[in-house]
């Protein structure tokens, strides 16, 4: 074992006793090694992860937003457009550079300035004309940008959606999730910040099997440019599930997929990063079958060989539904609805993926909840085992009063607790109430915010290494909330430091 698995074997170790050696299917275990928080680990290579921040000094810091939409050349409404959000959790001013690309148009950038312990919200639409704009942060201080958060919010008439930046371009992406059906739209989005151009092959995965159409075999993505490809034009329209796979033959880029749901089970829109590579352990923590909404956890393998991937349920003593063996074919993706989870009780649950065979996969959580007046959609990507942090970070504001706002996860076989301390001008102040939040091991825990306590930028802390995701309020469209993880702060990092200038 090397020492940059050291953090995220160590938790796996608890996962698998706590799932499947002992009958607690809270996680608990006897004989459970306990993860040491700040011990003396190697870094941690986040190539390949979802984003995450980092207290490390770095010469600078760069942050890929993948993208909102504008509504089309020459639309002049506010129904669409999206922001960026900067936020600076350390005591000196961060100083950068935004540079936006646009479908169809030229490159335009920006200076900002972020006061110490404060946050600057970004109009990404302003100005620019076309189908969707995206951008590159690129951030200085003392520190070099580290400590800062950066996310973006994008509207749209169904609704907003939320996604935190990448930390650097990659040559492949994952989707494991898409919807077509019912004239639901399914946009990918590509940025290429670099100022070379960059070459793909793209693929997707249907119910009917594999399609390379020859059309995006060497789609070319050319130098500082946003490129869009709509999947229902390629072949894949009226399809409840579309996997994407994308691989550069040469150069680096950011790959999001925009969603508009029109039908057929699904209402309202979602613009989220793909990962960025497939991983062999995975964590669901976003579980909810209370009121049976259609929910489903989908599996895609985008490798050579076929998988084997374990598929345990834990959450609550409630759980009682038994592990499942899934078989994952090379090159297509495998959904499991919950529907037909049997001793899946109506609440909150968990669910750990292995690839105990073949090819590492990708994951995501799709939920549509029945509201008062209509239906709402969210997807989410499930979380890399890896990622479990003693620090989570968030730019974006959650409003005081908001009711099962954030979910801690503690993946560990060890009871912690964690703190949640909102970040401005004052510093870090812990939240009244939030101090010592109890994390039995293995159980999801929400917590709500205390009435007349906003967060515009906040942190959570926590006495072992921990899974944070936000569930952000939609002010507008379908409503419900949109399912958005935190930042990690992993204990010892190292950041690819990649930007396109």
């Amino acid at each position: 074992m090397s020492g940059a698995r050291r953090i995220p074997a160590l938790l796996l170790v608890v996962f698998i006793a706590g799932g499947v050696v002992v009958a607690d299917r809270a996680g608990r275990t006897d004989s459970a090694t306990p993860v040491v928080v700040g011990a003396d680990v190697a870094p941690v290579d986040v190539a390949g992860l979802p984003p995450v921040s980092s207290d490390a000094p770095a010469t600078s810091s760069a942050w890929y937003c993948p993208g909102v939409p504008l509504g089309g050349k020459g639309y002049e409404g506010q129904d669409y457009g999206g922001e960026a959000i900067v936020a600076n959790p350390t005591d000196a001013e961060l100083t950068g550079l935004v540079t936006r690309y646009v479908d169809g148009g030229a490159p335009q950038a920006t200076t900002i300035s972020v006061a110490p312990r404060d946050r600057v919200v970004f109009d990404l639409d302003d100005g620019v004309d076309g189908g969707y704009v995206s951008a590159l942060i690129e951030l200085t201080g003392i520190n070099g940008g580290g400590g800062a958060v950066v996310e973006q919010r994008a509207d749209f008439p169904a609704g907003e959606s939320f996604q935190p930046c990448a930390n650097a371009p990659s040559d492949e992406w994952y989707f494991a999730d898409g919807f077509t059906a019912s004239d639901s739209k399914q946009d990918l989005v590509l940025t290429n910040p670099l100022v070379d151009a960059t070459v793909v092959n793209v693929r997707f995965v249907t119910k009917d099997g594999e399609r390379a159409p020859s059309a995006l075999q060497g789609f070319v993505l050319p130098p500082q440019s946003l490129s869009v490809i709509e999947i229902a034009g390629q072949g894949a329209r009226g399809e409840e599930l579309v996997g994407v796979e994308l691989r550069a033959q040469s150069g680096t880029f950011v790959a999001a997929r925009a969603q508009h749901y029109l039908g057929t089970g699904r209402l309202g829109y979602t613009l989220k990063l793909g990962s960025p590579a497939a991983h062999n352990d995975w964590w669901v923590v976003t579980g909810n079958y209370s009121g049976k909404p259609a929910e489903q956890i989908d599996v895609f393998n985008p490798g050579e060989r076929d998988s084997l991937v374990s598929v345990l349920f834990s959450g609550s003593d409630a759980v009682t539904a038994a592990p499942l063996s899934l078989v994952v074919p090379s090159h297509r993706v495998v959904s499991v609805s919950m529907a037909n989870v049997a001793g899946l009780p109506e609440s909150e649950f968990v669910v750990s993926l292995s690839v105990l065979e073949g090819d590492p996969v990708v994951v995501e959580h799709v939920v549509t909840r029945q509201l008062k007046d209509n239906a709402a959609t969210s997807v989410d990507l499930a979380l890399p085992s890896p990622m479990a942090s003693p620090k989570w970070r968030s730019a974006i504001g959650l409003g005081g009063g908001t009711e099962r706002a954030i979910l801690v996860f503690n993946p560990t076989g060890v009871d912690a607790t964690a703190a949640v301390a909102s970040i401005g001008p004052a510093g870090r102040l812990p939240v009244a109430g939030l101090e010592e939040v109890a994390l039995p091991a293995g159980r999801p825990v929400y917590v709500s915010l205390p009435v007349g306590i906003d967060l515009p930028q906040f942190e959570v802390t926590a006495t072992q290494p921990v899974l944070v995701v936000r569930f952000v309020p939609r002010a507008t469209g379908v409503g419900g909330r949109d399912i958005v993880p935190a930042l990690p702060v992993p204990v010892n990092i190292t950041i690819p430091s990649e930007v396109g200038q």
